[in-house]
């Protein structure tokens, strides 16, 4: 240790020092450490020192305490220790200073002490001038800590004041100056003076200044405001306009130039001090500018042709500043284009308001100069530049001259002719009609009438030559008059002179009205009539005949011309002749007529051709098969063919043919893809014969479609868009199935020659469709368009080309070939080519260059260049050795294109740096500042050093300089005087030199702060705009270190502050927020920043509105819609009320429009359309020139100026949508899918140009049918012509509701539609049920449902089910009908596995088509295996079952069926097959307990006495089994037997039921004798009537009698063999045949062997379907048996026929009655019997469970359904 430490002494706020300097090898490192815990950290404050020493500047009382230090290398360490005490004196550490307070606010002054703590101490301040101090008052008081505050203050506290400090620790006085500033006085004396010509519109102000505010001013404020008539306006704020903003303080007048004529001024001064504008001036004198004539011409002057003598003139008044004056009128002046020496032709419009006139009385189709002026008092204004117009064309005035005509042949002239004088064709010769005339009397007159019409175009090889043409179709030897006339596009001119010509004669038509008279074997006179043309002067006829086909007996007689019959005798007879005849002229024969008759018969009119067969159907033709009828006696002369279609249900001839042999034609004239049903008719001499039968319905196959859409036309609707509209094809007229239109497009370019790009195509599906709009084109090309229609088959030829040019757009391309190059360090120069012509998309108006550096976040800057010649530029003002990226553009009138690519980059060269950038001071003692600084903003090159230097402030000497490498930015300063100002210097050095020098002030100081807030931000009127806000402040204490920037916030509407991000210089003390919304509020504060950080901000300003301003946001939704040919609707969407900028009230908007051409005007000079109020939307531009293009924009505006334009909307003026609907619009239903509409077309105004045809829709409104889900109806369209004014709507659905609009169509497209009708179309027959199905299928019965048709068609009445035998058995082969009204039917009684066809037919007006199913009765898949082993036993009182089961199938078992049938006498009981037995099972039980082996059947449901044979069943949910049967047969007791074996037990006699049942059975049976014999007694008679009647009508033999007695006895008995059951079933035996109702002899055998098994009460005869379903009209009946022997079924519901009592049951065995109605007597007599107990001749049944069979003339009517009460009229018999 050299130099231990050693105890130090300090003063606070001055440096220490603590040594500590050791001796080693190597050099000893040193480490200090503070009160032993603590290590030593090095900062500003602390600082080792080389030699080891501990250096701590400023210090404090914190720093106070025990410091040792430690050295120490490899060898050892050593440490010393010392004590640091300091005194703290009494010192003022922060003076006041000069501090400068805005009257009316608080200044405080500060006095900040520092002292011992055990020291006391005392503040007084003393105002200079005053021996006391300052004592404490409202408005003046010393705060604790010594600061002195004065509240609000005034000019009488401007003074310095003094802090002084007493203390044992020392004494200190420090003073500073308090200054109060405020807004300057208004200047006064403010005059103005008019200066003299020729300056009269330049003004002199002047005024006197007026107190500064105690701050010097640093400008004048000029405002001025326009007097009117009545005065100046009270309210100094109103209308004054701030005319200069910067008038230097020095000035005490000014000159103001440019101010308007015959304008009233006042002027007043307002000055600017720091503080801000003070109030201004008193309005100064008023005075007056002179008028003068308007200095600029009306704007938008632009005109056209309104007819061939009228140009309509339009103009807008001159801009506000060139009027100088009250407008008064307008001068317009014209002459003839090019005559510059022929004087000009006035015409004064005394209207100021009028904005158009028409010039009249001009030559036709002549260029005129046009131009307007204004004029005022003074004189008239300058006038526009001629616009050059031509009156439209005129018809021309004068014929052709020289009319010559020759006859060439019979029916063509030759016409020659002069043309008339050009100078009297007034337009373009567009050629020549030649028009031949025939006179003709017309109510006693002779007229001219056209029969024929060309036109012929003008020469373009010599124009005036004589020219020929030839006309021709002319008819044969006829005279004419011909003219000619020429004619232009407005019409036809004057016609020649008639000159006369008659063709030349021809051979004569064939001769009419050929008939026969007087036919004998030997003779016959033939007549006929002249022929309809005689083609000339008649000579005569010739007569030939013949045999036919025997050339060899021709004869020929010639006649003269007056001879029209002939007899012709020595014919032979019944022989067939051919005769022919001709007339003649002077030319030769005329086209012969021929005839064939037989002699001795007299021709009559032939028969209709028969057996019509078709083949070879194509698109256009089919050819027609058939045998010709009787000819009638004669020849057929005419085949005609007749056909009917879909949409035409009349009759029309489509073909005459004249081949008299022909068995086959070919029909031509078909439609294709059109339904036709044909019928021929043959003509021979006496006329035609009827037609025949019709062929069947056909269907032409398709075809191309007829034609290409017409009326092809394409418009530009935008740069990228073309609207192509068309004459939609009719429904005839696609020969097939339509598939839309194929539009076809691609670009042409005229000037190459050839079109070089290739077609594109799109497809429109909509064959209903009349316009498309295709997207996506290139802008400003001119594209040729075709358009075919399409089909199934292929497509039309294609339409006449349209062509039409897009929109001018931008360029969608950037210049080519740009390139820039350097050339100093602030200037480049930049080079393009030109833009590729097919993206050029318009006129180059001219280019721009966008640049901007690459590394820094810059704005985007460009330079314009207004001339599309131009291609270089030179960019200047660049930042020095940056890299820029260029970018070059061209744009047209409507915008800017896109930019090109790549960008370009450019480095400007090297130069000196800026100024190095952010300089501060984070240290700063008494006697060190510690400086540091980064990269210059502009660094202009690579930086190579940096240069410090420092000097005390207000010193010329140079104190210190240094220069530093460039990574080093920070340096220390020591040694430095305290509290003085020190000026610092921080240069930056390139390869170039030094460059610019950033100077910054410091204060050496140990008490530096952060500065006191600005205060308040004052706003002036005067400097309140719409979009910026100058404000002032005065700035607060710095804290004795320099302010470094002020940032600024504001806020918007009360909304949240936003920091504004530039840095305020803090030199300046106003500040100007630019980019502020109009009419919006604001505050602003402001923040201070030093080198220690920001200062608190300021008090928000006061809230302070911007001005209102013109709109800043355009218009959207525009959209231009013709109106009329003349005018259009300009639509768009109005801006909210807070989109005005705060003057709505005087908002509105504006319309320019202007006519388009190849190089359009800017369209602010063309005509405008204003609107007043902010709501309006939309404004009709009417008297627009006829077919033109116009360019549309529309505008806000209010008073503050307009607003951005909306981009131009162009529409074509002169075609416009109808704008009136169809007229009476009716619709009535015709069939069930036809409706026939009739309607009026459109008001005739309100079709504004030509109805190219009509648009129907329709829509279903109400269907019968539901809608499949997920689907919905669509609107549906057919087009029709222009002429139509009716159409039917064809194949449409059935039963179904529409609703139907009309609409016109031109070819601007659709007008509206009509009202809707509503219309229903009538009832059809429904189509087939659907899902027809069978279920509870058993051996002989099932159950049969179905789903409701798909298509109703009307209202369901019913259905009718039919049933029958697929494969037809003579047994058992039947047919069974049944009507129901739901979807479900029980049938019964079917034979067992037999498979049986359903189908079932839906009625509405009739019944519909039907839906088939088969199904077999017995088990189906899934059943149960039947039951097996079946043993029967009886017992005493039941018969006992027992089976073993079988498998369950494909489900468990659920039930059995438990059957039984009586086994007939004779039958073998070993045999069960149904072939053998008819008798049916009768089913006893049903069980539904599953599985089981037993069952019991008690003799008391069974028959006694009786045989029966038994089965069972088993049934799953999928069926039942096979049945299980048993060999063996059960005989049931006898009633006595069950009776005797019961008494075995018990005597009856014994029993007391006996007695009883005895008494009753003896009453019983005396009863029914009584009844027995009152019924015989009444009915014996008709019994005798009833035989007769059935002997008569049945015709039977005697066995047959007496087999049908036997029947009758068995029937009335109840031992049937022959009944009809329960179920409505017909059981035959062996008797008798089911005869037709002709047939009255016995049967044959073969009747006999096709009959059923069971005998019929009678014969009966079987009709077909339509007479089966007739019903008896007293018992209306709804079964029917058709031809085959059949059973007939009923439903379900008439399987168990009860009685009218049901306490009485019949035997469940037991059939029901057979009902036969033989005639009305024995009806009658039936109706009178009264039904025998229970056995009524009622049942309870339904009417359609009723089978109807005729019987030789009557009916037997089977009515069986449960609970019907209807009589059966019949014979009875009661089982």
């Amino acid at each position: 240790m050299e130099q231990p430490p050693q105890n130090v002494t300090a003063l606070d706020g001055k440096d220490a020092t603590i040594s500590c300097r050791a001796v080693g090898a190597p050099n000893p490192n040193i480490t200090w450490i503070y009160n032993e815990t603590q290590l030593v950290e090095l900062s500003s404050r602390f600082q080792i020192l080389e030699s080891g020493d501990l250096l701590i500047s400023s210090i404090r009382a914190a720093d106070a305490g025990l410091y040792i230090c430690v050295r120490a290398n490899e060898a050892g360490s050593v440490k010393g220790e010392a004590y640091l005490s300091v005194l703290v004196r009494t010192q003022i550490i922060q003076p006041p200073v000069n501090t400068t307070v805005l009257l009316g606010l608080t200044a405080t002054l500060q006095c900040k002490v520092s002292s011992d703590p055990s020291v006391p101490y005392n503040i007084d301040w003393y105002r200079e001038g005053q021996s006391t101090p300052i004592v404490n008052s409202q408005r003046v008081g010393v705060q604790a800590d010594g600061q002195l505050e004065i509240q609000a203050v005034r000019a009488s506290d401007v003074g310095t004041y003094a802090c002084v400090v007493t203390s044992p620790g020392g004494n200190e006085t420090r003073s500073a100056m308090l200054s109060v500033i405020e807004l300057p006085f208004p200047p006064s004396n403010v005059r103005v003076e008019r200066l003299p010509e020729p300056h009269q519109r330049s003004i002199n102000v002047s005024w006197t200044p007026g107190f500064d505010g105690n701050s010097p001013i640093d400008k004048f404020i000029i405002q001025r405001r326009e007097v009117s008539e009545l005065g100046p306006v009270p309210d100094p704020l109103l209308n004054w306009i701030t005319e200069l903003t910067n008038v230097s303080a020095d000035q005490r007048w000014i000159v103001l130039d440019n101010l308007k004529a015959a304008t009233v001024y006042q002027f007043r001064v307002s000055a600017v001090n720091r503080v801000g504008e003070g109030s201004p001036s008193e309005p100064s004198n008023i005075v007056e500018l002179p008028q003068e004539a308007p200095s600029g011409p009306p704007v938008g002057f632009v005109g056209s042709a309104r007819s061939m003598s009228e140009i309509i003139t339009q103009w807008q008044p001159p801009l506000e500043e060139h009027r100088n004056g009250q407008i008064l009128g307008y001068i317009l002046r014209y002459r003839l284009y090019g005559y510059n020496n022929v004087p000009w032709s006035y015409q004064n419009i005394t209207n100021e308001a009028q904005r158009n006139f028409l010039i009249q009385e001009l030559i036709t189709w002549k260029d005129y100069i046009v131009q307007i002026a204004a004029y005022n008092n003074m004189g008239v204004g300058v006038y526009t530049e001629g616009a050059k117009i031509k009156t439209k064309e005129g018809v021309p005035e004068a014929p052709p001259t020289n009319l010559r005509v020759l006859a060439l042949n019979s029916t063509a002239v030759q016409i020659s002719w002069t043309p008339p004088n050009p100078q009297q064709i007034n337009g373009i010769n567009q050629g020549y009609k030649i028009q031949a005339w025939q006179q003709h009397l017309i109510e006693g007159e002779y007229q001219d009438l056209e029969k024929r019409m060309i036109t012929v175009p003008p020469s373009l090889i010599d124009p005036l030559a004589e020219q020929t043409a030839t006309l021709n179709g002319l008819d044969k030897y006829a005279k004419y008059n011909i003219t000619v006339l020429c004619f232009t596009d407005p019409g036809d001119g004057v016609i020649s002179q008639k000159v006369s010509v008659m063709t030349k004669e021809d051979v004569p038509d064939e001769i009419t009205a050929l008939h026969f008279d007087d036919i004998s074997d030997r003779s016959v006179t033939v007549l006929w009539a002249p022929p309809r043309h005689a083609n000339g002067v008649l000579t005569g006829y010739t007569v030939r005949y013949q045999m036919r086909d025997r050339p060899e007996t021709m004869k020929s007689i010639n006649l003269t011309a007056e001879d029209t019959q002939l007899t012709v005798n020595q014919l032979q007879a019944t022989t067939h002749y051919w005769f022919e005849i001709c007339a003649w002229t002077r030319i030769g024969r005329g086209t012969p007529k021929t005839a064939t008759i037989q002699s001795g018969v007299e021709p009559v009119l032939p028969h209709a051709p028969t057996n019509l067969a078709l083949s070879n159907i194509e698109a256009f033709s089919v050819v027609l098969q058939f045998t010709p009828g009787f000819d009638g006696n004669s020849s057929i002369t005419k085949w005609k063919v007749e056909a009917q279609t879909a949409r035409n249900m009349t009759w029309f001839t489509i073909c005459e043919i004249s081949d008299p042999d022909a068995e086959t034609l070919t029909v031509t004239g078909l439609m294709p893809f059109t339904q036709y049903r044909l019928r021929l008719s043959a003509t021979n001499v006496v006329g035609s014969s009827r037609p025949s039968e019709p062929t069947k319905d056909f269907q032409t196959i398709q075809a191309r479609p007829m034609h290409a859409p017409y009326n092809v036309t394409v418009r530009a609707m935008s740069a990228q868009q073309l609207r192509v509209r068309w004459i939609p094809l009719q429904q005839t007229e696609w020969f097939g199935n339509p598939r839309g239109y194929n539009i076809s497009y691609r670009q042409v370019d005229h000037k190459a020659g050839t079109i070089k790009h290739p077609p594109r195509s799109t497809l429109i599906e909509d064959h209903t469709a009349n316009s498309h709009v295709l997207d996506g084109l290139e802008e400003w090309t001119l594209y040729e368009v075709l358009i075919n229609a399409c089909n199934d088959v292929g497509c039309s030829r294609a339409s006449n080309a349209a062509e039409e040019r897009t929109r001018e757009a931008t360029p969608s391309y950037g210049p080519l070939e740009v390139e820039a190059n350097a050339t100093s360090s602030t200037t480049v120069v930049v080079r393009w080519g030109e833009v590729p012509r097919q993206h050029r998309n318009g006129q180059i108006e001219g280019y721009k260059v966008f640049y901007a550096a690459t590394d820094r976040v810059v704005p985007v800057l460009h330079k314009t260049i207004p001339n599309n010649s131009s291609f270089t530029t030179t960019l200047t003002e660049l930042k020095k050795y940056v890299v820029y990226h260029v970018q070059v553009l061209a744009y047209t009138r409507l915008g800017d294109g896109a930019l090109s690519t790549p960008p370009i980059r450019v480095q400007t060269f090297e130069d000196t740096p800026g100024a190095p950038s952010n300089v501060s001071f984070p240290d700063v003692t008494f006697s060190m500042a510690r400086i540091i600084w980064d990269v210059p903003d502009d660094p202009n090159g690579e930086i190579l050093a940096y240069q410090v230097t420092y000097t005390l402030n207000g010193s010329a000497n140079l104190n210190y300089s240094r220069e530093f490498p460039p990574s080093d930015r920070t340096f220390r300063a020591t040694q430095l005087l305290p509290e003085r100002y020190y000026t610092f210097s921080v240069t930056a050095q390139t390869r170039l030199g030094w460059g610019k020098t950033a100077s910054v002030l410091v204060y050496t100081t140990n008490n530096r702060d952060r500065p006191q807030a600005p205060s308040v931000p004052q706003v002036s009127r005067s400097q309140i705009q719409a979009h910026q806000i100058t404000f002032s402040w005065t700035p607060g204490r710095d804290g004795f270190a320099p302010l470094r920037y002020y940032t600024v916030q504001m806020r918007e509407n009360e909304g949240p502050w936003q920091p504004l991000p530039e840095r305020v210089d803090p030199l300046v003390s106003s500040y100007t927020a630019v980019g502020l919304k109009p009419y919006t509020t604001y505050q602003f504060r402001i923040q201070a920043t030093n080198d220690l950080g920001p200062s608190a901000f300021s008090r928000e300003s006061i809230v302070v509105r911007t001005l209102p301003a013109a709109p800043a946001v355009g218009v959207g939704g525009l959209k231009v819609v013709p109106i009329t040919t003349t005018s259009v609707r300009v639509h768009w969407s109005a801006l909210e009320t807070g989109m005005w900028n705060g003057d709505a009230a005087t908002g509105g908007y504006r319309i320019l429009y202007q006519q388009l051409s190849d190089f359009p005007t800017a369209l602010q000079s063309t005509p405008k359309t204003d609107v007043m109020g902010i709501n309006v939307n939309s404004v009709v531009l009417s008297d627009l020139t006829q077919d033109r293009n116009y360019e549309i924009v529309v505008l806000p505006f209010n008073s503050q100026g307009p607003g951005p334009a909306t981009p131009p909307a162009a529409v074509y003026v002169g075609e416009a949508v109808p704008t009136g609907e169809p007229r009476a619009v009716d619709a009535a239903a015709i069939s069930s899918t036809e409706v026939r509409l009739r309607w009026k077309p459109p008001k005739q105004s309100m079709q504004n140009g030509d109805i190219l045809g009509y648009k129907i829709f329709y829509l279903v409104t109400y269907s019968p049918q539901a809608l499949e889900p997920g689907r919905k109806w669509e609107e549906e369209i057919e087009v029709v012509s222009a002429t139509a004014t009716s159409h039917s709507l064809v194949f449409l659905d059935k039963y179904t509701e529409y609703r139907i609009q009309l609409l016109a169509f031109n070819p601007a497209g659709d007008g509206p539609r009509s009202a809707p009708v509503t219309v229903k179309t009538l009832q059809g027959v429904p189509s087939a049920p659907l899902n027809l199905r069978f279920s509870d299928i058993t051996m002989q019965s099932l159950e049969v449902s179905w789903d409701p048709p798909k298509f109703l068609n009307g209202e369901i009445l019913g259905y009718l089910v039919t049933y029958e035998t697929t494969e037809e058995n003579e047994k058992f082969s039947k047919q069974v009908k049944q009507k129901v009204s739901n979807t479900t039917l029980r049938v019964q009684n079917l034979e067992e596995e037999v498979t049986y066809t359903f189908t079932v037919r839906a009625q509405t007006i009739d019944y519909g088509p039907a839906v088939s199913e088969n199904v077999t009765t017995g088990p189906q898949d899934g059943s149960p295996v039947a039951p097996r082993d079946l043993i029967l036993s009886k017992t005493l009182s039941s018969v006992e079952m027992h089976w073993i089961n079988g498998p369950s199938g494909r489900g468990p078992i659920l039930g059995y069926l438990i059957e039984a049938k009586k086994r007939e006498k004779g039958e073998p009981s070993f045999i069960f097959s149904q072939l053998t037995d008819d008798s049916r099972w009768t089913k006893i039980d049903q069980t539904k307990k599953g599985p089981m082996q037993d069952y019991t059947v008690s003799y008391h449901i069974l028959m006694p006495s009786t045989a029966y044979t038994f089965r069972v069943i088993a049934y799953n949910r999928y069926g039942i089994s096979f049945p299980a049967y048993c060999k063996d047969s059960i005989l049931t007791p006898s009633k006595l037997h069950l009776e005797y074996g019961y008494l075995q037990h018990k005597p009856f006699y014994r029993q007391t039921w006996f007695m009883v049942s005895l008494a009753a059975t003896s009453i019983v049976i005396i009863v029914m004798v009584i009844a027995v014999l009152c019924v015989k007694s009444k009915s014996y008679k008709y019994k005798q009537e009833a035989q007769k009647t059935l002997e008569e009508s049945m015709a039977m033999s005697i066995d047959e009698r007496q087999e049908l007695a036997l029947e009758l006895y068995r029937s009335r008995h109840g031992v049937g063999t022959g009944t009809l059951n329960s179920v409505g079933t017909l059981r035959s035996g062996t008797l008798g045949t089911l005869g037709r109702k002709s047939t009255n002899r016995p049967p044959t055998s073969a009747q006999l062997g096709k009959s059923p098994p069971r005998p019929s009460p009678a014969s009966v005869a079987y009709h077909s379907d339509e007479e089966s379903l007739k019903c008896y009209d007293e018992n209306p009946d709804d079964s029917s048996v058709t031809e085959k022997p059949s059973e007939v079924s009923s439903s379900e519901a008439s399987q168990h026929s009860e009685s009218e009592n049901e306490s009485v049951r019949s035997d469940p065995h037991s059939f029901v009655n057979h009902y036969a109605n033989v005639n009305d007597s024995l009806r009658q007599s039936w109706k009178k019997t009264k039904p025998v107990r229970n056995y009524s001749s009622y049942t309870d049944s339904e009417p359609e469970g009723s089978a109807v069979m005729s019987l030789n003339g009557g009916q037997i009517i089977v009515n069986n359904m449960a609970r019907s009460r209807a009589p059966l009229p019949g014979f009875s018999s009661f089982v």
